[in-house]
């Protein structure tokens, strides 16, 4: 887990960058970084120690130094480095508009091991504006990164922004009014106030974007650096929050933060500004919340974002999110996914591969189990992987128990029994393979739980608290008859911030 002196001695070494590239911008001091920026960063180092000692922050997920943590809001590659970015609230660890919500922003060479950036986006001082919204991050044709955002004043509409990048490290950013307003571009004048999450994707060379609660409303980039945009028509299937529409092999995947969060695929067609759904046939994308919400921002995974990697691979993020209150911190990223496609539309989420750098102490077994459960040997930890395939043969019930060390209560149950996964609470139907075993890949980070069904078809994200303190084991069971665990191997697993 990140420390106040590890973020303080990266942000000198920033600053120190800083003082040889591009002279301050008018609002900002010699380190370039506006009064706002400088503010969010002085409250995320004095919320640093409250948070380092939380056993039950995660340690292999992305999230910010401290504070609120919402929207996954854009990622891109860009000269060695992966950039991601997140609706951020630096001052408070609850969501409030008024508590001065900017955007987040952390780098990684490998998309596993991540360093803290000072927030790319703040709301400007001295203006009406109380929040920089969701939107998205996209790469120009000229290798310009821009990232887009709903500027939101404390009185009027919602207005779409873009910033672009002062210096090559990506630390200080320009804001433009880029014409996207009720009433201009053709937007219409009487469009919802809370419209945003401006999604950028390209199209046979051209460039689009998306957005939520604006009826479906699609605009196209009127220059090369993407700062005139023209509103060109509306599209099927946007609902919910942060609309994602993008390629992905020879077809258009468009992701949907709804409860829970689903999917279509189909072809997006430039000429006729419309996306074609196959079949409008709607698919969920993980089960961990919904339909119907629990409690507030209790969200499993939410607001997503699809973007291309180094490797050319694309790959999801998003914002997990229903953590206890009142610790410093609330929400996180999930882990990085890439993203494939079935013959029949079905999309694959495959946890990133380069996780396995983390593993350390492993355990395996195999075997068959009558009507008995058994702790898998040599493993116990806070931070754990696990991948199980199961053949269930006469067992009515057949999965695998996070449970306490030495304890028979407080166990996280994954539970496969009538055709139907059981993850923690969460009902997920038909999660056997074509095989007819159960594939299991689990990850625990301390209080968030990740499972990927059948080789990534079918997935849960949700926030799970074991009794504090408690390191847990790995335990596979059959009840009422036999069944045969094919395979079970388990890992502990490191912080993602004490590697390269």
């Amino acid at each position: 887990m990140q420390t106040t002196r590890t973020w303080a001695g990266r942000f000198l070494l920033i600053l120190a960058a800083l003082a040889c590239a591009e002279p301050p911008t008018a609002d900002a001091d010699e380190s370039g970084l506006s009064d706002g920026i400088k503010r969010a960063m002085q409250a995320l180092e004095e919320a640093a120690p409250e948070v380092a000692t939380d056993a039950t922050r995660p340690g292999f997920h992305l999230l910010p130094p401290a504070r609120w943590m919402n929207d996954v809001c854009g990622g891109f590659h860009y000269r060695g480095w992966h950039h991601v970015f997140y609706q951020h609230t630096p001052y408070s660890d609850q969501w409030g508009t008024d508590n001065g919500v900017g955007w987040g922003h952390a780098r990684s060479k490998d998309l596993v091991h991540w360093e803290h950036l000072p927030p790319a986006l703040m709301p400007a001082d001295g203006h009406d504006n109380r929040m920089d919204a969701s939107g998205s991050a996209f790469v120009d044709g000229r290798g310009q990164p821009v990232l887009f955002f709903a500027k939101t004043p404390r009185s009027g509409p919602r207005e779409q922004w873009a910033a672009v990048p002062v210096d090559d490290q990506l630390i200080r950013w320009r804001r433009l009014d880029i014409g996207l307003a009720p009433g201009r571009s053709g937007v219409p004048a009487g469009i919802s106030r809370g419209w945003a999450d401006m999604f950028v994707f390209e199209a046979n060379g051209r460039v689009f974007a998306v957005f939520k609660a604006s009826n479906g409303l699609l605009v196209e980039a009127q220059n090369a650096d993407l700062t005139q945009w023209k509103a060109v028509g509306r599209i099927q299937g946007v609902a919910g929050e942060c609309p994602n529409l993008f390629p992905l092999e020879d077809r258009y995947v468009l992701i949907r933060s709804t409860y829970p969060i689903s999917y279509m695929v189909g072809q997006f067609c430039a000429a006729d500004f419309a996306f074609h759904p196959g079949g409008n046939l709607v698919r969920t994308l993980d089960y961990g919340y919904g339909p119907r919400r629990p409690g507030p921002w209790t969200r499993g995974l939410y607001g997503t974002t699809a973007f291309q990697d180094a490797r050319g691979r694309t790959v999801l993020m998003g914002w997990v999110s229903g953590f206890k209150e009142g610790r410093g911190w609330n929400g996180c990223a999930s882990l990085p996914r890439v993203l494939t496609l079935t013959g029949d539309d079905q999309l694959i989420q495959t946890p990133l591969p380069e996780l396995a750098g983390l593993r350390d102490r492993q355990a395996a077994w195999q075997g068959t189990l009558d009507n008995e459960a058994k702790v898998l040997a040599g493993i116990s930890g806070d931070m754990l992987e696990i991948r199980a395939r199961f053949r269930a043969g006469s067992a009515a019930t057949v999965g695998l128990n996070l449970r306490p060390e030495g304890r028979d209560s407080g166990a996280i149950a994954i539970r496969f029994a009538d055709a139907e996964l059981d993850v923690a609470g969460t009902r997920v139907p038909g999660a056997c393979s074509a095989d007819g075993t159960l594939k299991l890949h689990v990850f625990f980070d301390r209080s968030v739980l990740e499972v990927f069904i059948d080789d990534g078809r079918k997935s849960v994200t949700k926030v799970v608290y074991p009794p504090e303190g408690q390191r847990l084991e790995v335990e596979a069971f059959a009840e009422s008859g036999a069944a045969e665990v094919v395979s079970l191997r388990a890992w502990t697993l490191k912080s993602i911030w004490h590697g390269p």
